[in-house]
């Protein structure tokens, strides 16, 4: 497995150091299923880069109403603890990568 699973306990001390792509997902779903796929795919090839974390919606309701998500697959973006992009919908692994990129090369000073 390429990712970490978070809970409502462990979600903002993973997302306060450095880049951290969260998946949210449910189990019941087709496209969710689909996209943490990419995303344990992705995993594997960024692990200097960014860390790649899913949380199950089902388990975990108070933590996705807390950041607005209504649909799966969404994916969030945060560096440091600011959260920089929100995706809805299926995402591919290379948009994923490139997003990763993009924020990885950016000073601190740029986010």
């Amino acid at each position: 497995m390429g990712g970490i699973s978070l809970a409502k306990e462990t979600f903002k001390g993973q997302i306060n150091h450095g880049i951290t792509l969260v998946n949210f997902y449910t189990h019941g779903s087709g496209p969710s299923q689909e996209q943490l796929l990419i995303t344990e795919e992705l995993a594997q090839g960024i692990r200097h880069q960014a860390t790649v974390a899913n949380v199950d919606m089902e388990q975990e309701k108070e933590l996705a109403a807390e950041y607005g998500v209504s649909s799966v697959p969404t994916l969030m973006l945060f560096k440091d603890g600011y959260q920089l992009e929100t995706l809805v919908g299926h995402q591919s692994k290379e948009a994923l990568q490139q997003m990763i990129d993009r924020y990885a090369n950016m000073s601190d000073s740029c986010v």
